[in-house]
């Protein structure tokens, strides 16, 4: 009997073990690495990349390199909305403005999303690692109260492998975007919009409208919460000097 309980003894502790091993290398050990891999800050980095860049789009109506503008107060504003012609009302230069800007954002993130995964991997061989990398592809998804980064990138860090990463940016762009189409298709359809109302229903987001002289409007929208701009010029309903309403 003292044989047998040793026995028991010895494969109860052996089963201990290997379950420890296997906690330790299925779970632990990958927690480990993902905790690491903030550390390296590639998707930090993505992050970070990813609200410039929709803080420089939004200046911009969307655009990496807007040439359609208005000058005003020292800035440019893009027109998304125009005509040449008295009395009509204006054309929309971009009907799908949120498809517009995810593809603007995609170009623009591009070159600094390859930087950042090409960092991670070199800090990571640096470490001793041994790393396996892949052809890095992404999208960009806009959708209400986030912006998202989705990042196809075969790697394999040892006996570990990953494919996809996804990053995530708290940001109102998304609503900002369906404002600012609301108040083109008022442009469109009436040759004016009526801000006040729109903040009345939209209370997180200051719309700030400027006539000038020439028949542009300049909007200026700007989130109350984190403080992104979103910018743009529209020409609409024009009537000549010394003829009004």
């Amino acid at each position: 009997m003292g044989k047998k309980g040793q026995v028991t003894l010895f494969i109860l502790i052996a089963v201990i073990i290997v379950s420890v091993i296997l906690v330790f290398f299925l779970w632990i050990r990958p927690e480990y690495f993902l905790e690491k891999s903030r550390g390296l800050k590639f998707e930090g980095c993505v992050r970070d990349a990813l609200e410039e860049s929709i803080d420089d789009l939004g200046m911009n109506a969307g655009f990496v390199n807007p040439t359609f503008t208005y000058p005003y107060n020292g800035e440019d504003f893009t027109y998304l909305c125009y005509t040449e012609e008295y009395y009509q009302t204006c054309v929309v230069q971009v009907p799908f403005l949120k498809n517009t800007f995810e593809a603007q954002a995609k170009g623009a993130l591009k070159e600094k999303i390859d930087s950042c995964y090409s960092s991670s991997i070199e800090d990571l061989r640096a470490q001793g690692y041994e790393v396996s990398s892949g052809t890095v592809d992404y999208e960009i998804l806009l959708e209400p109260g986030v912006a998202k980064v989705q990042i196809e990138a075969p790697t394999t860090v040892g006996s570990q492998k990953f494919t996809r990463f996804n990053v995530e940016l708290n940001s109102h762009i998304y609503d900002m975007l369906m404002i600012s189409t609301s108040i083109l298709q008022y442009e469109a359809q009436l040759g004016d919009s009526d801000v006040t109302s729109m903040m009345v229903l939209y209370p997180d987001y200051i719309i700030d409208k400027i006539k000038r002289s020439d028949g542009t409007t300049v909007y200026i929208l700007e989130d109350k919460v984190f403080g992104t701009k979103f910018q743009f010029a529209s020409k609409s309903l024009v009537w000549p000097v010394g003829y009004s309403l």
